[in-house]
C-alpha cells in the first residue's frame, strides 16, 4: 500500500515474485504441501515455487459482512457500502473519495428518526485495506458523528466520567468465578453486560487474556491465543456469560489460571444463531460431543421453551469424560448416553428399536455438535444404515463445522475459511467463512477440507503442550 512497508519489507529479508499468479497447490504423499504453482502474467508459463508453508492475505475489499446477515439495512454499491454525508439533519449521497484525505462520506445509508450508522476502518471504501489507514478514519470521522449527535466540541469533565464508566462497564469484561468441573474442563463465568444481553442460543465468543495482566512461570507469560467457544449460560439480569472450557490445547489449558476480577477480552456474540421453530412445534435430535455439551445447554432449553421436544444422544469416549451429566439431562426430554463415536450409529439404531416414548421417525430437525469424525460417520450413515430409522428424514440436518479461527471478526483474517461442495457431484462450489457460519448443513461441507484445515498445526500444537508440560513441571520442582 505504501512505499515504507515494501522498504521494511526488503529488509526484513522478504522478496517479491512479480507477475506471479497463484494457481494451485500441490502437495506431497502426506497431504502437506511442497509447492505453489503459479502463472506468469507477462508470458503465460507455469511457475513452480517449492513451499513448505503459504500464507494467504484477504481483506482487498470493505468488509460487508453485517449487510449479507441483516439484510436491507444499508444500500450498497459495486461491493461496499454507500457513503453519506450529513446536511441539515438530512443524509447526502458522497461519491467514494480517490484518497483518505479528500472529502468523504462517514455515514450509511441507514436514517431512523436522529439515529446513524457510521463506519470506519474496513467496513469504508476510503479506508479499508490499511492498519494506518484504519487508524486514520477514526480520527478523522469522530467530528462528524459529534457534529450528527449535536454535542459540543468542549464537554465537561462530569459527562465524559459518567459516559465514560457506563461505556466501560457494559463493554469491559472481568472474571467472576472460575470453577474446574471435570479433570479436563472448566467453567468460566465472565461479567459482560452488553455481551450477555446480545446473546443467542448456538452463537459463540471469542476469549482471550490480557498479556500485560497474564501469570507467569518463571520468566514465560501465560497469555493465550483467542478462543472460540460457545456460550453455554447467559444471566441478562446480572449480565454474566458462562463458558466451558474443554482443554486440549495450551490455550485452553491456561484458562485456569485466571483468577476473580482479572480483565479478559469478551468478544461476541458471533456466528449465526440456532434457528429455533416457534410457529409449529417440532422435534429436534442433537448429537453433542464434549465440545457441543455448551451447545446443547444453550440451544435444547430454548427450543424446548418455544414447544418443541428435544432428543439429545450424548457422545463420549468413555465413562470418565462425562461431564455436566445432571445438567444435560435436565435440559432434553429424552437423553441417551453414547461412550465412544464410532458407536453412535448402533445407538440410534438400538433406540429405535426400543419402541421410545419419542420415536426417531418424528425427528423434524437434526443437530450435530460434536467432532469431524462423529459429523462423517452420521453424514454417511444417514443414506445407509439409519435410513430406515428416519424413513421421512429430517427436514434439515446441521453440523457446527469447528474450522481453525484467529479474528472472528467475520472475513477478515481468512484463517477459517472452508470449502462447500454441491451434494450430488461432490465437487467444490465456493468457500466461506466458519466464523461468520458455524452452522451449515451438513451435505454441502467439505469434510476432507476441514479435516486439512484442522491438522494444519497439529504439529505447533503438539511442541506448544510440550512446553507448557515443562514449564508446569519447572514450576512444581520449584514449590517442592
Amino acid at each position: 500500500r505504501n512505499h515504507e512497508e515494501v522498504i521494511k519489507a526488503l529488509e526484513e529479508g522478504l522478496y517479491y515474485a512479480e507477475h506471479l499468479e497463484p494457481k494451485r497447490a500441490t502437495l506431497d504423499t502426506h497431504g502437506h504441501v511442497s509447492a505453489l504453482v503459479c502463472t506468469n502474467t507477462a508470458t503465460q508459463q507455469e511457475v513452480t515455487l517449492p513451499a513448505r508453508a503459504i500464507l494467504v492475505a484477504t481483506g482487498a475489499r470493505p468488509n460487508v459482512a453485517y449487510e449479507f446477515e441483516h439484510k436491507g439495512h444499508f444500500v450498497k454499491e459495486r461491493g461496499h457500502y454507500q457513503t453519506f454525508r450529513q446536511h441539515d439533519n438530512h443524509l447526502e449521497p458522497v461519491a467514494v473519495a480517490p484518497h483518505c484525505k479528500d472529502e468523504f462520506g462517514a455515514f450509511t445509508s441507514y436514517t431512523n428518526g436522529d439515529k446513524r450508522v457510521s463506519l470506519i476502518g474496513d467496513a469504508h471504501p476510503v479506508f479499508h485495506g490499511s492498519v494506518v489507514k484504519a487508524v486514520a478514519s477514526g480520527l478523522q470521522i469522530y467530528p462528524r458523528i459529534m457534529d450528527a449527535l449535536g454535542a459540543p466540541q468542549e464537554t465537561q469533565k462530569s459527562d465524559y466520567a459518567e459516559f465514560s464508566s457506563r461505556i466501560a462497564s457494559n463493554l469491559s469484561a472481568r472474571v467472576v468465578d472460575v470453577r474446574r468441573v471435570h479433570d479436563r474442563v472448566v467453567k468460566l463465568t465472565v461479567h459482560a453486560p452488553l455481551a450477555a444481553a446480545r446473546f443467542k442460543p448456538g452463537q459463540f465468543f471469542r476469549l482471550q487474556n490480557f498479556e500485560s495482566r497474564a501469570a507467569t512461570l518463571g520468566q514465560v507469560k501465560l497469555q493465550t491465543e483467542a478462543l472460540a467457544l460457545t456460550g453455554a449460560y447467559v444471566d441478562k439480569t446480572a449480565g454474566t456469560v458462562s463458558l466451558l472450557v474443554v482443554e486440549g490445547g495450551a490455550s485452553s489449558r491456561m484458562v485456569s489460571a485466571l483468577q476473580p476480577g482479572d480483565p479478559v477480552s469478551l468478544m461476541g456474540p458471533g456466528g449465526v444463531r440456532t434457528k429455533i421453530p416457534d410457529e409449529s412445534p417440532e422435534t429436534v435430535l442433537i448429537v453433542a460431543g464434549p465440545i457441543g455439551v455448551p451447545h446443547a445447554l444453550g440451544v435444547a432449553p430454548a427450543m424446548r421453551s418455544s414447544g418443541n421436544r428435544v432428543i439429545l444422544f450424548a457422545v463420549f469416549e468413555n465413562e470418565r469424560d462425562v461431564f455436566m451429566r445432571d445438567e444435560l439431562a435436565q435440559v432434553a426430554d429424552h437423553i441417551e448416553w453414547v461412550m465412544g463415536s464410532k458407536n453412535i450409529v448402533s445407538a440410534l439404531q438400538t433406540y429405535a428399536a426400543g419402541n421410545p416414548s419419542i420415536p426417531l421417525s418424528d425427528v423434524d430437525r437434526m443437530i450435530i455438535v460434536a467432532d469431524s469424525c462423529t459429523v462423517r460417520i452420521l453424514r454417511d450413515a444417514r443414506r445407509n444404515e439409519l435410513k430406515p430409522v428416519f424413513p421421512k428424514g429430517p427436514s434439515e440436518v446441521i453440523a457446527s463445522i469447528n474450522t481453525p479461527m484467529q479474528c472472528m471478526l467475520k472475513g477478515v483474517c481468512s484463517q477459517c475459511l472452508q470449502w462447500q461442495i454441491d451434494p450430488t457431484t461432490g465437487k467444490r462450489t465456493k468457500a466461506v467463512f466458519g466464523c461468520s457460519w458455524q452452522d451449515q448443513p451438513v451435505d454441502i461441507v467439505d469434510l476432507d477440507n476441514l479435516d486439512e484445515r484442522l491438522s494444519q498445526n497439529r504439529m505447533q500444537e503438539r511442541l506448544t503442550n510440550l512446553w507448557l508440560d515443562y514449564l508446569f513441571k519447572q514450576h512444581d520442582a520449584r514449590r517442592v
